[in-house]
């Protein structure tokens, strides 16, 4: 029995042997996970506006254009539960924030990226962040490059990295997401009825489980003199109009909802806001990079006000004329 053990295991050798280096090459690959919990060991201490949530954030608010030490945690995917990881992983070290800043969007309140075809990203909060992700830390697949996807592309990023020289790196040093510019951007139509469908989930056994990570932000936030912007990012017509109303109303009243719970919380939908263009947008519901600017700007204006007033119930006035029917909809 000794014998044939030696030998099954004489023959896999070379497999396993490979299989344990390439997820070392794999894992040495710089990527935006690593990079932004990195930085934020580093960092958090001095932030004052930390930006969270999906794509919406990630590619829509460069903190290079906000005149508060920012930083931009989204990214693709980003649910609430990893928002509110990330938050509690430096607790002790908002020493200086102020303001978060979390998109509220159509799909937010839906869903678990364990649930989604895009459940192969909960690996990156255990192997990168170093996140306790529950249930999800005991499967193996979360907590493997090699395993979680296809030969074929770790074979690719392998040769990416270590012959073309290529990182996985694709957001800027404040964290904001460099890929969807203007040369790169989609057709609005197509794009907008896509995003669309993709966002609508049948099911709603999620949605009181993140309504309720939401409100244990808000009261963290609160608990720590910290404010919550909330809001619902803008889109393109395209991407709007083909939105399930009340999938989208049960959404918004919950948000709206907790800006009269909580007085830390301030919300303003931007969805239809006329003040972007089709030629601010990468596709139907993500800015390219000079819409990102130019809604950096707007949320920058936003969060100057919210650190310095005492309630939550503020007409703005600022760069008022982007907001006006869409802002504070208390």
């Amino acid at each position: 029995m000794k014998r044939f053990l030696i030998t099954v295991l004489m023959f896999f050798s070379p497999i396993i042997i490979s299989a344990i280096v390439m997820e070392v090459l794999l894992r040495r690959i710089p990527n935006d996970y690593e990079y932004k919990s990195h930085y934020l060991d580093k960092n958090s201490d001095n932030i004052d506006v930390l930006v969270l949530g999906s794509s919406h954030s990630y590619y829509g608010i460069n903190p290079a254009f906000m005149k508060n030490k920012a930083f931009n945690a989204a990214y693709v995917s980003q649910p609430l539960f990893y928002d509110w990881q990330i938050i509690k992983k430096y607790d002790k070290h908002w020493h200086h924030l102020k303001v978060i800043v979390l998109p509220i969007d159509y799909f937010s309140l839906y869903g678990k990226l364990e649930h989604s075809a895009e459940s192969w990203r909960v690996k990156d909060y255990n192997i990168y962040y170093g996140i306790n992700t529950g249930n999800s830390s005991y499967n193996y697949n979360y907590n493997s490059e090699l395993l979680t996807n296809k030969l074929r592309l770790n074979m690719a990023r392998i040769k990416s990295m270590y012959v073309n020289h290529e990182t996985d790196v694709l957001c800027s040093n404040l964290g904001w997401g460099t890929e969807y510019t203007f040369n790169k951007r989609k057709d609005l139509i197509s794009s907008g009825k896509i995003a669309a469908k993709r966002h609508f989930f049948t099911d709603m056994n999620d949605f009181n489980e993140n309504v309720g990570i939401l409100k244990t932000i808000i009261s963290y936030a609160l608990q720590n003199h910290v404010k919550v912007l909330l809001y619902t990012s803008p889109a393109y017509k395209t991407y709007v109009q083909s939105l399930n109303r009340n999938h989208l109303n049960k959404t918004i009243n919950v948000v709206k909802m907790l800006g009269n719970a909580y007085n830390n919380v301030f919300y303003f939908n931007w969805l239809n806001n006329k003040e972007f263009f089709a030629t601010d947008f990468y596709d139907a519901d993500h800015f390219d990079e000079r819409g990102a600017q130019k809604f950096t700007r707007e949320i920058d204006s936003v969060v100057s006000v919210v650190e310095k007033t005492d309630h939550n119930r503020f007409s703005p006035r600022l760069s008022s004329s982007h907001i006006p029917d869409q802002g504070n909809q208390k």
